[in-house]
């Protein structure tokens, strides 16, 4: 069981990893009409420009957290 829970919680943590940039482009976009008007491509590059592309991944520790919680137990008590 143990097992089942890291296993998961890791897989879980690692999809978020390559997830979040994606998460932090579609927000931007929802929130900003400026970055609306740009799209997905120009998003990216005004991002990482602006901010470095390190900014892709503003807030990965809280979505790490509740991935390595939530979905390591949702899948890993999964029977």
């Amino acid at each position: 069981l143990l097992q089942q829970v890291g296993m998961a919680g890791t897989a879980a943590v690692i999809t978020v990893t390559f997830i979040h940039p994606i998460d932090v482009v579609k927000t931007r976009i929802q929130i900003s009409s400026e970055y609306g008007a740009l799209g997905m491509g120009g998003t990216v590059k005004k991002i990482a420009g602006a901010e470095g592309v390190t900014a892709l991944w503003k807030g990965v520790n809280a979505a790490w957290l509740r991935e390595s919680s939530y979905t390591s137990l949702r899948l890993g008590l999964y029977k």
